[in-house]
């Protein structure tokens, strides 16, 4: 998976179906009401040069020109620390050893400098990025789980059937997390976008397979034919992967599956997912704008494991 790999997003139309979708504006604008633990942050007094903490324990400097060092350190000296304390950035580096974030926030500031970003980016980037290592807290409890349910890392991903994106990442993820040998599980969460007029129904269908024990099976059946999925191919598949059609029948046409649907649509908006697939590991937004850990998800939870 690559943290900046493309996702689909809401249009601004309600879908052609006219589904009582939620309307979505708060998703479009990153979240009206979205979790935003950093929102109230605010820059660290600035230093005159000769307080300036020169140092930064733990990040690679070593590809930074001059003048990218200078900036670095302006940076880190003038913005708070990532964990949420009542210094900075750079204070943070020096005294605060359980502080993992202003690690990685830091290792951003430099790597970011380092491929030619101008400050201001970097500066808004950098607030980003310790918004989305702030942990949400996502409801898990009975959705589908992928791996091992004691593994210590979960790794929640929100995704619409028809998004071709999530149909791309799909394997990925689920690759990534067999890598890590039971110490990471994967849980999926529904986040049917209104442009997709099939989506929620396909979402409904997984959920009817999941009452027989065959979440995954028909979750890949439906991603492998993400562009056939009327009802009567929606039958095929459940039939296909050996479902017993009569109950299967029952639960899809009553759309037993929908308050499920619903509720962990509204779970991902509150959490801030503002397009599709949207993958959390530990709470943590793994996927954004910004590169973290290379881009990877295993870097991500490989950083879950050391905390």
């Amino acid at each position: 998976m690559t943290a900046c790999s493309p996702a689909c997003t809401p249009p601004e139309a309600k879908s052609p179906d006219g589904a009582s979708d939620k309307d979505g504006a708060a998703a479009e604008a990153g979240g009206a009401d979205a979790q935003d633990p950093k929102e109230d942050r605010q820059k660290a007094p600035p230093l005159p040069k000769g307080e300036m903490i020169m140092e930064a324990k733990g990040v690679d400097l070593s590809k930074l020109s001059e003048s990218q060092r200078s900036t670095f350190f302006q940076i880190i000296n003038s913005e708070p620390s990532a964990c949420d304390k009542p210094h900075s950035l750079a204070t943070s580096l020096r005294d605060d050893d359980k502080c993992r974030d202003s690690l990685i926030a830091a290792q951003f500031v430099a790597d970011y400098l380092e491929a030619g970003a101008p400050t201001s980016e970097v500066r808004t980037g950098l607030q980003e990025v310790t918004k989305a290592l702030q942990p949400r807290e996502i409801p898990v409890e009975g959705r589908p789980v992928y791996g091992s349910e004691n593994a210590p890392v979960t790794v929640v991903v929100f995704a619409d059937f028809q998004c071709p994106h999530c149909k791309m990442e799909a394997p990925k993820i689920r690759k990534t997390v067999d890598q890590f040998r039971g110490r990471a599980k994967l849980i999926f969460k529904h986040f049917p976008l209104q442009g997709h007029p099939r989506a929620k129904a396909a979402a409904i269908a997984t959920e009817a397979a999941l009452e027989q024990g065959k979440f995954w099976e028909m979750h890949d059946k439906v991603f492998a034919n993400q562009d056939k999925l009327e009802d009567g191919d929606i039958l095929s598949y459940a039939s296909q992967i050996g479902l017993d059609m009569d109950k299967f029948k029952a639960s899809y046409n009553a759309r037993k599956g929908k308050p499920v649907v619903e509720a962990d649509k509204a779970d991902g908006e509150k959490a801030g997912v503002d397009g599709t697939p949207a993958v959390f590991v530990n709470g943590r937004r793994a996927n954004g704008r910004y590169i973290l850990f290379g881009g990877e998800l295993s870097g991500w939870i490989d950083d879950a494991l050391k905390r």
